[in-house]
């Protein structure tokens, strides 16, 4: 089951996915790729036992490719997609989770789709209000040569995800070692149009000002879960807590000791974590 199965969507689009466990409590997540031993596939295993399906970002990996560099709202399309590959499947609604990136379509659905999402654990991400940008913006690969890069195991090993968190627990090392040995070997699987996609639509929402976007926050249904490192320069504590407070019910939980993708450094503590989540918002107060 946990090998990659493909769907085609009602807008033609066809999306690769891995599919962990059974019946219907459903969890889906949607990033550009995926470690083997995520805490998202850990959740669709014993002692968790969700429905987990991983998707893979149209864009990316065995999904559709885009072949031209058009900067696009690639928010809004990864999100749209969420809801055709939710119908496709039969699942009415979903907790959603996911690292960094794979928040995108999360909080995408939070705005447009809410009654699609029971519950989202925000690992290592955030919302945050962006302007729309004006006019010309630069081609996504303008700063490399991607015809050369791609493929180049030296040139790819600069890229290559890399925590720097201090650290001496062996079992953070060994993981760190692994992950980026992993990580590396999936950017050598890449195509060059891969690494050209640009998305410019980081707010996932239609606000025009950041304060259209805090009312917007602040109307959202559901449970969110803040899961953030306190090292995390991109997804800082600080604009965690800023979000806290607007959304009834969120809960921001913090580690000390880990900096953005520490969700995949620590996929046990990730795993748990989120379980824990999903089961007390059943009977959440506010």
């Amino acid at each position: 089951m946990h090998e990659i199965q493909k769907v085609r969507l009602e807008n033609g689009i066809t999306l690769a996915y891995r599919e962990y466990g059974t019946g219907d409590k459903y969890i889906l997540s949607t990033q550009n790729f995926y470690f083997k031993d995520c805490y998202e596939a850990m959740l669709g295993k014993e002692p968790y036992d969700y429905h987990v399906f991983l998707i893979f970002m149209r864009g990316y990996g065995e999904s559709d490719h885009i072949f031209d560099s058009e900067p696009r709202p690639y928010t809004r399309i990864w999100g749209e997609d969420l809801v055709l590959f939710a119908k496709a499947m039969g699942i009415e609604s979903f907790y959603y989770t996911g690292v960094s990136h794979g928040n995108f379509a999360g909080w995408y659905l939070a705005f447009h789709h809410p009654e699609l999402i029971r519950a989202f654990a925000c690992c290592d991400g955030i919302a945050k209000f962006v302007k729309k940008p004006q006019g010309v913006i630069p081609h996504a690969g303008k700063e490399a040569d991607w015809d050369h890069v791609a493929g180049d195991r030296e040139a790819l090993s600069r890229i290559a995800w890399n925590e720097t968190w201090p650290t001496d627990d062996p079992r953070r090392l060994a993981r760190r070692r692994q992950n980026r040995e992993e990580h590396l070997e999936i950017l050598m699987h890449r195509k060059k149009e891969e690494f050209l996609l640009r998305n410019t639509d980081m707010s996932c929402s239609d606000a025009e000002t950041e304060e259209e976007f805090l009312e917007d926050i602040s109307k959202i249904p559901f449970p969110v879960l803040f899961w953030e490192g306190a090292l995390d320069p991109l997804a800082t504590v600080e604009e965690a807590l800023k979000l806290c407070h607007r959304i009834p019910g969120a809960i921001l939980l913090t580690y000390q000791q880990l900096g953005h993708g520490g969700a995949d450094e620590c996929p046990e503590l990730a795993a748990r974590d989120c379980d824990r989540f999903f089961h007390d918002v059943k009977g959440r107060i506010l």
